[in-house]
């Protein structure tokens, strides 16, 4: 029987701070957003790293680049999987997305509170960074006209960048504005800024902008580590103020690919009256194979949680997002495991997904992910 692969050394401080040097040029020659974390943030990961003794825990993976990063590629990844670009219907604007007949994407701004190194959206919002800041009054206008001749369209969804990054001025004239068109029902915002910089919410005027105006808050949490005391504040006062609050996140290698760390993260949230809508199987982007996972795997974890957790935890879609749209297990048509390609069938036109490949799968590390707590059982 032949000797186990030997498991590389973890990554040191020192090697840590090479990478994030190294990165600067990969980034900007790939076309990849740079390093960006705020200080509220910065201090969780400075005590994960000082309890873990190496980089490699699972909210420093989320914002700085490991090894994977420089090294890892699968194949078949491109710049813009789900084609955002083919689905910007108003000549020289990049904010406006019309992909689902009933609702429409609007990105104000490019800024985030802090660049997840696993983004989805790179390749869109480096364009958007290299024009400047947004101009909210032009782009909202173009908004408008466009509505004007989509009666179909029910939902404005807010997103970027991060919404939340944006000043109340600007945030209050779009919502303000949208809620004055009769045809839009509902106002949506996603956003992570919550994780990242939750003083971000102390102002009381926006978070009674976000209740005046109805909005759905849709929060991007990827590990129960993320929720501390200071973020617990903030979700009961905007439960208090009666914003109806929803997380959803991407299943990553090395951060939450584990079902008790995705369990642990959304009975945390149930407790605070936050709705889990979704987990996404991360999309074959450009360098993304650090954080991607064969979908075999995907499904096993699916399998797990709901065969050990109660409905309310297990009542999750486990959903791809495409060219097409969102797609689920059950559309699956075709699977070639000999090529490694999967195809889903939605509304009678198919799309074939490269999956991440097996041979490339180091399953992240439960004792690592979950490190505050007693290592669990394997999956």
């Amino acid at each position: 029987m032949s000797a186990p692969f030997p498991r590389p050394t973890r990554i040191s401080l020192a090697e840590q701070a090479a990478l994030n040097s190294r990165y600067e040029s990969f980034a900007r020659d790939g076309r990849l957003l740079p390093i960006k974390v705020t200080a509220f943030y910065r201090a969780k990961i400075d005590a994960e790293v000082a309890a873990l003794g190496h980089t490699e825990g699972p909210l420093h993976r989320g914002v700085y680049p490991s090894r994977e990063r420089f090294s890892v590629a699968a194949g078949h990844e491109v710049a813009d999987w789900v084609d955002d670009r083919a689905n910007m219907p108003v000549t020289g604007s990049q904010t406006i997305i019309h992909k689902y007949p009933d609702r429409v994407l609007f990105m104000p701004t490019s800024v985030c509170a802090a660049h997840c190194q696993y983004c989805f959206r790179q390749d869109v919002l480096t364009d958007q960074h290299g024009e400047g800041r947004t101009d909210v009054q032009r782009e909202l206008a173009a908004l408008t006209r466009y509505l004007d001749g989509k009666r179909g369209v029910s939902e404005v969804i807010l997103s970027g960048g991060d919404p939340m990054t944006l000043p109340l001025r600007d945030l209050s004239l779009i919502l303000r504005t949208l809620r004055e068109i009769p045809q839009i029902r509902s106002l949506r915002i996603h956003s992570r800024t919550l994780a990242f910089a939750p003083k971000v919410f102390a102002d009381p005027a926006k978070v009674a902008l976000l209740a005046e105006t109805g909005v759905r808050l849709v929060l991007h949490f990827i590990h129960p580590y993320e929720i501390c005391g200071e973020v617990e504040a903030v979700l009961r006062l905007l439960r208090r103020s009666g914003i109806r609050l929803y997380n959803h996140f991407p299943l990553l290698r090395g951060i939450n690919d584990h079902v008790s760390v995705i369990a642990a993260l959304i009975e945390k949230l149930d407790e605070l009256s936050v709705r889990t809508l979704s987990i996404y199987v991360p999309e074959p982007i450009r360098h993304s194979a650090p954080y991607r996972v064969p979908l075999k795997r995907i499904f096993a974890i699916q399998d797990s949680l709901t065969q050990s957790t109660p409905s309310w935890v297990n009542a999750i879609r486990f959903t791809l997002d495409s060219p097409l749209g969102k797609v689920r297990r059950e559309q699956i048509s075709k699977w070639d495991e000999a090529r490694g390609l999967v195809t889903f069938r939605r509304e009678g036109r198919e799309i074939v997904y490269p999956d991440f490949p097996a041979a490339l799968d180091v399953p992240g590390d439960p004792s690592i992910m979950l490190w505050k707590e007693a290592t669990p059982a394997a999956p």
